[in-house]
């Protein structure tokens, strides 16, 4: 048996070797490439162009206060919090002089695989595995669909390693200054997450609690800490800055589906649901068929779990069922896994409760919704806070795995059934492999192109704002632009911000009517709109843009990156087009 320092010493090797083997399968997936500061064509499309150009605009300006604040990505203020930027990294990043246009997304998601690796071997070990069992085991955690799903274009949520290492801290000794760097940690990274983590260490204390060990006061002498450090965090970080509604509708629609475990979605139909293009697509079994789903939402409840995994689940079940026969027969108490009864107990209770919440007020299996609970409008508004709340059910998928693999790690034979286990999992995930593989070091489909800097630079460098005259949200028309305003410095009016208020769109919208009219037209704006179609000549301000009518006679038309770009004529001398 070994000493407590020698366990001690075999878990944080195992932590060290999951760790790295973590980053080897997230480089051979991604490709070197991706951690290049200076890479960002992967960047320039969907959410990942708002996560990206947000942080530019942050990087790009001054201090502010507090530190996570941005005051020109829109007209109103908002923060790295809504550009979902990674605020840690974030503040980071600024503090450390990245300049604007880098990125750190390739890096973090690099990380994200290495530590969920290192964290999901912690987890084994806690539960008894071995340190070999550990290290094979934490490759399922590494490769879990669940995370692989975010790197089409949620990096925050690809941080999931909080969320395994809170249930690792779970099962130790109460560590009160380890639940507060988990916590702040979390805060910093997503309100998911950090939600998540704040419910797994409430069942971590009253499992402490029943215990003893330590007792309530010590416990009530860490809640300042517990709380009040990553609250603060938040408020730095800029979860209290601006007008964004922090409640949307969706409770329900982006929900989890009871069969999420066993379903690898249709992902060639859920491309054109979103009107996205589905060539190279891979799907997320090569073994399993897709099932059907109730809402087009439950993707944010995807928990696929793999065919090896699965397997171990099958094999998990069926050796503790043999086990509690056994047991029952000789008198003996067989858990098959490490944790006292009140860690399991409290433990399941929040990863259950959680769970519950994903399935939401309209529980779903397959495509049948089994009922719906009615909700007075103070309860939608409090679950619109948490709307996606299919994510929930990542805590007791993570708890799931880690069983399994403990439990088949104390087998007779594990190392062959792990291993057998894992090459199930990689032949079955084989064709997403491929695609991310592919999509990664080509670049996304739908990636914007970078900027005609100087094109842009002269004309910002007299216009210092750019506004829309259309919908930012529309398409990805928004990006390019957007990239260069951040770049020169400039305001970028209607900018596509997490949870932006619809009282923000309403004004943006009566704005744009009030161009229309003719009203409020500004000579330090560049007002961008769609492309322009190749067939449209410009002669002048009213053909770059025949919907609005009310253009001032003075201002100049022109194309700067294929847009149409209306502007006084100082703004547009050196550009193609301008004056005419």
């Amino acid at each position: 048996m070994q000493s407590g320092t020698g366990a001690t010493r075999a878990s944080a090797g195992v932590f060290v070797a999951a760790a790295l083997g973590g980053t080897l399968y997230a480089l051979w997936l991604y490709g070197l490439g991706v951690v290049d500061p200076t890479s960002v064509r992967w960047l320039l499309h969907g959410d990942p162009a708002q996560h990206f150009v947000g942080l530019s605009f942050f990087l790009s300006e001054s201090w502010h206060w507090p530190p996570g604040a941005i005051l020109r990505f829109g007209d109103d203020p908002t923060s790295v919090v809504f550009t979902d930027s990674i605020p840690l990294l974030a503040l980071i990043a600024k503090a450390g002089g990245l300049p604007p246009g880098a990125q750190y997304f390739g890096l973090w998601i690099v990380a994200c695989h290495a530590l969920v690796a290192g964290f999901g071997a912690l987890l084994l070990r806690r539960l008894g595995a071995s340190a070999a069992a550990a290290f094979v085991g934490a490759m399922f955690f590494a490769s879990a669909p669940v995370v692989l799903l975010r790197a089409y274009g949620h990096e925050a949520l690809m941080g999931q390693f909080f969320v395994v290492a809170a249930l690792a801290a779970a099962f130790g000794r109460w560590k009160t200054l380890a639940w507060a760097a988990l916590l702040t940690g979390s805060v910093l990274v997503h309100p998911y997450l950090a939600a998540m983590v704040f419910a797994i260490a409430v069942a971590a204390a009253a499992a402490s609690l029943q215990q003893g060990t330590p007792g309530a006061p010590v416990l009530l002498r860490s809640t300042p800490v517990l709380l009040g450090v990553p609250l603060l965090a938040a408020w730095l970080a800029g979860y209290f800055v601006g007008s964004a509604d922090r409640s949307a509708a969706g409770h329900g629609f982006f929900s989890a589906n009871a069969l999420t475990w066993f379903d690898p979605m249709d992902w060639q139909a859920f491309l054109l649901y979103h009107g996205r293009d589905s060539a190279g697509a891979g799907e997320w079994s090569a073994l399993l068929p897709p099932l059907q789903q109730a809402t087009a939402g439950q993707y944010e409840g995807f928990a696929y779990l793999g065919a090896g995994v699965l397997a171990l689940v099958v094999a998990a079940v069926l050796s503790h069922l043999f086990g509690m026969a056994a047991s029952t027969s000789s008198g003996s108490r067989a858990t098959g896994t490490n944790g006292s009864r009140a860690q399991w107990a409290w433990i399941l209770v929040a990863c259950v409760a959680m769970a519950l919440l994903a399935l939401s007020a309209r529980p779903s299996i397959g495509s049948h919704i089994l009922f719906e609970v009615p909700l007075d409008e103070a309860v939608q508004h409090l679950l619109g806070i948490f709307r996606a709340s299919g994510r929930f059910v990542w805590p007791l998928t993570w708890l799931l795995i880690a069983w399994a693999i403990a439990r088949v790690a104390r087998s007779p034979g594990a190392p062959v059934w792990l291993a057998a286990a894992l090459l199930l999992q990689i032949v079955d995930l084989a064709p997403k492999h491929g695609e991310l593989r592919e999509r990664f070091r080509a670049g996304p489909p739908d990636a914007q192109a970078l900027p005609d800097w100087h094109a842009w630079a002269k004309a910002l460098n007299e216009c210092p704002r750019l506004e829309w005259l259309e919908d930012a949200a529309h398409g990805a028309e928004w990006i390019t632009p957007a990239f260069a305003a951040a770049r020169w410095n400039a305001q970028l009016v209607d900018a596509p911000t997490a949870r932006r208020s619809a009282a923000a769109a309403k004004r943006h919208a009566d704005a744009i009517e009030a161009l229309r009219e003719g009203k409020g037209w500004r000579d330090d704006t560049l007002y961008v709109g769609s492309r322009t179609p190749p067939t449209i000549a410009a002669s002048g301000a009213a053909a770059a843009s025949p919907d609005f009518s009310g253009v001032p006679p003075g201002f100049a038309a022109a194309s700067i990156d294929g847009y149409r770009v209306l502007a006084a004529p100082r703004c547009l001398r050196d550009n193609a087009f301008a004056g005419r």
